[in-house]
């Protein structure tokens, strides 16, 4: 059994069946589907990845030259790429094509903070045919984890998000157990186990990827948590992965 197959992909026509079948949030259908934004859900395939390929872990493809990022008291690990080209009428605010390689900041000590900037770094390149598997230097058990994408939309999922909430915030456990929030995706909403705040760095920002704690990929985020990572629009737009921000919780 994948271990995100609790992953759920929103639809719209999904989200008004669901807000119509309830007394309580019938009444504010305009609202929440003013709330959507569009959203890739991002599920373990049962296959292994090949190396160009979508995945989570493993070894990732990088042009002739490829310098592995370290930083000053430990290092860089493969977090996972994105291939651009396996998503079919994916939101136009991400690249039609290329892959996204995304890494994270490690030290054995625990002195690196997921809200440092720096802590995820993002590499973007354009021709794929031009990039090669190449070993992480750093010894790393965990097997790579193959992903499939699929669109659909995203709604908040936790109160501290929204300050206008026309209806009683339990709802959103309701809509939890209708399967209505992902697991692992991108862009939508932040989500979290354990913050009392919108970790959004502030309003010139938006959601990249939201990545739950998975043991067999050796992620733990803040005790098992959740790790959000940030882009501004207009970076994303010029597909300009170089600035991103993170928080966890």
């Amino acid at each position: 059994m994948p271990a995100n197959e609790g992953n759920a992909t929103l639809k719209i026509e999904k989200l008004r069946e669901l807000v119509l079948s309830d007394e309580e949030l019938r009444p504010h259908l305009e609202y929440i589907e003013g709330l959507a934004r569009p959203s890739v859900v991002l599920d373990f395939a049962d296959a292994a990845p090949g190396d160009h390929d979508s995945r989570f872990g493993g070894s990732p493809v990088v042009p002739a030259g490829f310098t592995w990022p370290e930083h000053e008291v430990g290092e860089y690990r493969f977090l996972g790429q994105i291939n651009f080209g396996e998503l079919d009428n994916g939101p136009s605010i991400l690249p039609e094509s290329g892959i996204l390689s995304l890494f994270y900041a490690f030290d054995e000590e625990g002195e690196v903070f997921w809200g440092d900037d720096g802590y995820v770094l993002g590499f973007y390149w354009p021709n794929v045919d031009e990039l090669t598997a190449t070993a992480c230097p750093h010894q790393m058990s965990a097997q790579p984890k193959k992903l499939k994408m699929t669109v659909g939309v995203d709604i908040p999922s936790s109160a501290e998000l929204r300050n206008d909430w026309p209806f009683e915030t339990d709802m959103l456990y309701w809509l939890a157990e209708q399967g209505c929030f992902a697991d692992d995706y991108m862009l939508g909403y932040p989500s979290f186990h354990s913050l009392a705040y919108d970790p959004t760095p502030g309003p010139a920002w938006i959601s990249l990827i939201t990545l739950k704690s998975h043991d067999e990929l050796e992620w733990c985020w803040h005790d098992g948590d959740k790790l959000m990572v940030f882009i501004e629009p207009e970076r994303l737009k010029a597909k300009d992965f170089g600035a991103l921000k993170s928080d966890a919780g």
